[in-house]
């Protein structure tokens, strides 16, 4: 089993100026099809993930630990 697919996102928060980003992997082979791994947790975020396994991981709910505000999240796709 190796890795298909994988997606970055970085987190920013505007007020703070606090970043992390992290990469979510797509695990599978030709034979037994393609599984998403869950949303991990962040240090600096608290973030509500949405879908995984034939799902790609969508973010929900996210907000800074440090300030409360709500970060931008930019995708990077791979």
């Amino acid at each position: 089993m190796g890795i298909i697919d994988k997606t970055i996102y970085k987190f920013e928060c505007p007020k703070c100026k606090t970043t992390e980003t992290v990469r979510i992997l797509d695990h599978g082979s030709e034979w037994s099809g393609s599984y998403w791994q869950e949303g991990p947790p962040l240090k600096n975020f608290d973030v509500t993930w949405h879908g995984e396994g034939k799902e790609e991981p969508s973010i929900k709910e996210k907000r800074c630990k440090q300030c409360g505000s709500i970060p931008t999240v930019k995708p990077i796709y791979s």
